[in-house]
């Protein structure tokens, strides 16, 4: 969380909803919308996650269907339990 500096409580459904609600800040910052984002890639410490990431992933994205990449990576920094990486285009 951007303003506390913690991880929210309640797993990896509340991690990845802060994760991309992250996003979705630096987006709205850069005046992009999220139909302009053309790859993400997920960290996750292990595959067993990948469900409920995947639906809370096709919610936050709704009919946009950016290119993804999920990698079970084992242990993140800071014992995070879920990181995205985001590649979009921005309109000069």
């Amino acid at each position: 969380d951007p303003d506390t500096g913690e991880r929210p409580t309640g797993g990896i459904g509340a991690e990845c909803r802060q994760a991309l609600a992250n996003l979705d800040a630096v987006l709205k910052a850069a005046g992009c919308p999220r139909d302009h984002v053309l790859l993400c890639r997920l960290y996750i410490p292990e595959v067993s996650h990948w469900g409920e990431v995947n639906r809370i992933y096709a919610e936050f994205f709704g009919a946009h269907r950016p290119a993804r990449v999920v990698v079970p990576s084992g242990g993140l920094h800071f014992g995070c339990l879920v990181e995205v990486e985001a590649t979009a285009w921005v309109e000069d």
